[in-house]
């Protein structure tokens, strides 16, 4: 039985975006054993999780959103879809209603702001393959929890090794349509509020992926020009993304391993979001990222921070044990960047949270002795 529950709360995973991933909404919690009585109902909660899956997939498959934003009548959808049993069309749409994908009102149906926006795919917000690509990798070992249980560890397919070139250039395509919805504004705007951004002339995108966040960072300053540090195989998507922009003469770019190359020096911002999971030596590394920033240049982290001895963020926590179980686990406990990049010299740190697409992540701002003098724009 318990199992069975914990099967069904791993799956739910990749559906927790329908509750409250782009509305920042305080995640449920368990009554700790000192409550005189807990709730009952997280265990129906973990055990409908198969069911809501089940939902996207659907959704996804037949591809509703779609449909729903031409037509909203029984009738009309059932045209799109080659005539299905009309009840189970209509549970099936309720049941949608009620996991957040759809609304209804007087019979008519019609996406949520949420599909609408995210699940079409016309849309280049499309969230479709990134959804299919996490909940292939997060779900494949559902059916072996036990065994690696008991085994340790197994030899990964190259395919699925998260360090793989492949497979981050694949993520990396996946990601365009997430960081250019609502996501790159936001972090624009976080790296907008920083006292020092006015000043800014050279930023470092370390691990940039597509590099959209980067480029819209320098949306906000015409004076900023933007260095792209990736593999190879993902900076090529990434120089497309920045002709698109017309930045071409704005950026620079470093392919390679980045505990390996020279990325250059005399930066004002380095930024690094989600990708410093691979660096072999985080102390030495974080005295490299010292040395490359200009005085008073600001090195910004963002990335998970696990605590409640590694029990907490739920979301990250259960997004990765997948991962964790076939010895893939690169999460950091909160704090670690920070403790190490201080130790590394930098003169002071600013901490800040931000949700992102499984939950929380810290934000560790952290300030080289010295000021920024370069103007302002």
């Amino acid at each position: 039985m318990a199992t069975k529950l914990w099967k069904t709360a791993i799956r739910s995973v990749s559906v927790q975006l329908f509750h409250g991933v782009f509305s920042m909404h305080d995640e449920k919690k368990i009554a700790s054993g000192h409550s005189a009585s807990p709730d009952v109902s997280i265990l129906t909660d973990w055990m409908l999780g198969s069911v809501r899956t089940a939902l996207l997939d659907l959704a996804l498959e037949l591809e509703l959103p779609d449909i729903l934003h031409k037509t909203g009548t029984l009738e009309g959808i059932a045209a799109h879809l080659g005539n299905p049993h009309a009840g189970n069309l209509a549970h099936v749409l309720d049941a949608m209603a009620a996991l957040g994908l759809t609304s209804k009102k007087n019979g008519v149906y019609a996406n949520s702001a949420l599909a609408e926006m995210y699940l079409r795919k016309e849309t280049n917000t499309y969230l479709g393959h990134l959804m299919r690509r996490l909940q292939a990798m997060q779900h494949r070992n559902l059916s072996k929890m036990k065994e690696l249980l008991y085994s340790g560890p197994q030899p990964v397919k190259e395919d699925d090794r998260i360090d793989g070139k492949d497979l981050w250039k694949k993520s990396s395509r996946d990601m365009i349509a997430y960081q250019q919805g609502e996501v790159s504004r936001r972090l624009a705007d976080m790296a907008v509020s920083l006292p020092e951004f006015r000043h800014f002339r050279h930023i470092l995108d370390l691990g940039c992926g597509p590099g959209i966040i980067c480029l819209s960072i320098m949306g906000r300053n015409a004076a900023l020009r933007g260095a792209f540090c990736d593999l190879p195989p993902v900076l090529e998507l990434t120089r497309k993304e920045v002709e698109a922009a017309g930045m071409e003469e704005r950026a620079e770019f470093y392919p390679g391993d980045y505990n390996l190359i020279d990325f250059g020096c005399g930066y004002d911002c380095i930024w690094a979001g989600q990708s410093l999971y691979f660096v072999k030596d985080l102390p030495a590394f974080m005295k490299k990222l010292l040395d490359a920033l200009n005085p008073g240049g600001v090195f910004v982290s963002l990335h998970e921070g696990l605590n409640r001895e590694r029990t907490a963020p739920e979301k990250v926590v259960i997004s990765r044990l997948s991962l964790a179980l076939e010895g893939q686990d690169v999460s950091f406990e909160e704090g670690r960047i920070a403790r190490l990049a201080l130790e590394a010299g930098f003169a002071s740190l600013e901490r800040r949270t931000i949700n992102m697409l499984f939950g929380e992540n810290e934000v560790a701002i952290l300030r080289k002795s010295g000021i920024l003098t370069e103007g302002t724009v």
